[in-house]
């Protein structure tokens, strides 16, 4: 009994370090990618002709794409390619989103970016409260006025997501509470609500794993082809796609 019993700790303690190897490589993968993906933003289009569909993401580093195995299978690279099939024009991406952002982030660093651009956007989505769950220094009360602020600032008609569920324990009914503000916000204010809480909420604790990076955070290509299904639904039940077809 006791060699069996040493057997199972065995394989329990030989489990758990390929886990933490996995999830340290993991980590270190995710960290790169915050690094090359801000990069490849960061080249930002500098012509703007007329044909062109300006697209613009503000939020955090799922609007990045990190976590996904390459940038452009990230939820907003997924989108300027739907946009661009759908419309007939080539799509300029200009992405505002920081990785590690918060929503106070957002109205003190990209809205004063948003608001100098030199084009009016076609189409603006954003993500952002996954952080401000986490984040020890946000609460519901900071996350509520500024993400008033910044529904106040882009353009009505926006694609705003929710607060995707966030599974760590104890956090959990906090970002119950920020995606049903956000949908609140959203509603109020005349934009378009992208649901992720609830559909993320609905996988559960194993299946969530399979949608998630190796740092089991961050989207991967599995997750964010969910996550652009939902903007995408949400564009195509706007209405708005005929128009951005029409003004080529």
């Amino acid at each position: 009994m006791n060699w069996v019993r040493a057997g199972i700790v065995g394989a329990a303690v030989v489990g758990l370090g390929v886990l933490a190897a996995d999830y340290l490589n993991g980590r270190r993968t995710v960290n790169r990618h915050v690094d090359e993906y801000a990069t490849h933003w960061g080249n930002r289009p500098t012509e703007h002709p007329a044909d062109v569909l300006h697209y613009v993401a503000l939020g955090d580093s799922a609007a990045q794409g990190v976590g996904a195995s390459r940038v452009d299978k990230g939820y907003v690279g997924l989108l300027a390619t739907r946009l661009s099939e759908a419309t007939g024009r080539p799509v300029a991406v200009t992405n505002l989103s920081v990785s590690g952002a918060v929503s106070a982030d957002v109205v003190r660093d990209q809205l004063a970016t948003f608001r100098s651009l030199p084009f009016t956007p076609d189409v603006v989505t954003m993500d952002i409260g996954a952080n401000d769950v986490i984040f020890p220094h946000s609460n519901l009360e900071k996350f509520t006025d500024s993400l008033s602020t910044i529904l106040s600032t882009v353009p009505r008609g926006s694609f705003i997501a929710d607060v995707p569920w966030v599974m760590i324990p104890g956090m959990d009914r906090q970002s119950v509470a920020m995606a049903q503000k956000a949908a609140e916000l959203v509603a109020e204010r005349g934009h378009h609500l992208v649901e992720l809480h609830e559909p993320s909420r609905k996988l559960g604790y194993f299946r969530y794993h399979r949608s998630t990076a190796k740092d089991w955070f961050h989207p991967n290509d599995e997750g964010y082809r969910a996550w652009a299904d939902a903007f995408w639904d949400a564009i195509e039940a706007s209405g708005v796609l005929p128009n951005l077809a029409a003004s080529r």
